[in-house]
């Protein structure tokens, strides 16, 4: 999401990438037929102003919505980081999402991962960019703790949990996830008795959550114990699409 009036075009994503090199742009729609490509379904005009197909690591990634093209429609937000509630106000939006030809493995993690580093350059290259959306979290994160996070996670750190995924109170008041379906497609659910202190709750699911990604999903209950030595249960029911976190 960028200022209002402040949205690259094709020449602000030519700077930018020339800091970093893994990254090209493969297809112009300007400068090349588009007849051969899967997202041709825009209007020539359209076709010829606001996207790029950008090549990283093997893989392609249309960004769209470039200037002087229309802007892409901004995504819901439900939860914010690092940001304030009016961040999306009279922002303008450019989506980075998979190009066709791998749209079948968006939610893998190596094409997520990609997709992460080069939004996360582009987020850090750019000026006027105001926050980053993940839209299967409906979340908006501040531009320095995206790429902050994503660059720790591509360097073998942690799983960015708090941006990728939304965390809130549920009936009852136990914790769940949103967002988390993408990656494993499963949601976390905290038992109540788990999530009196919001706080220590959302580090414990944090810290669940990096066993998850990534990782086979358990298929039978699962005991565990954590800092300070209390066992918890966890009880996979992908039939619904959740994984209860109980205590013992």
């Amino acid at each position: 999401m960028f200022e209002h009036g402040r949205r690259p075009d094709r020449a602000a994503i030519v700077e930018a990438l020339e800091c970093f090199p893994r990254a090209s742009i493969s297809f112009d729609p300007a400068n090349a037929d588009t007849s051969h490509h899967v997202a041709a379904e825009l209007s020539q005009a359209s076709r010829d102003t606001d996207w790029l197909e950008l090549l990283l690591d093997g893989l392609t990634f249309d960004l769209r919505g470039l200037a002087p093209g229309p802007a892409m429609v901004a995504p819901e937000v439900a939860y914010r980081f690092s940001c304030d509630v009016d961040c999306l106000a009279d922002a303008e939006a450019v989506s980075l999402r998979p190009g066709p030809h791998i749209a079948a493995g968006a939610h893998s993690l190596p094409v997520v991962r990609t997709l992460l580093a080069l939004g996360g350059e582009l987020a850090a290259r750019l000026p006027d960019v105001r926050v980053v959306c993940w839209p299967p979290a409906r979340t908006a994160i501040t531009p320095k703790f995206f790429t902050g996070t994503v660059e720790a996670w591509i360097a073998g750190g942690a799983f960015p949990a708090l941006g990728m995924l939304g965390i809130y109170a549920g009936p009852g008041g136990h914790l769940r996830t949103e967002g988390l379906a993408f990656f494993i497609g499963c949601e976390l659910a905290l038992a109540s008795s788990l999530s009196q202190d919001r706080a220590a709750a959302t580090r414990l699911v944090v810290r669940i959550v990096q066993e998850l990604v990534g990782y086979e999903l358990p298929v039978e209950p699962l005991r565990f114990v954590i800092e300070g030595g209390a066992e918890l249960e966890m009880v996979p029911d992908l039939a619904a699409g959740v994984i209860r976190i109980d205590p013992v």
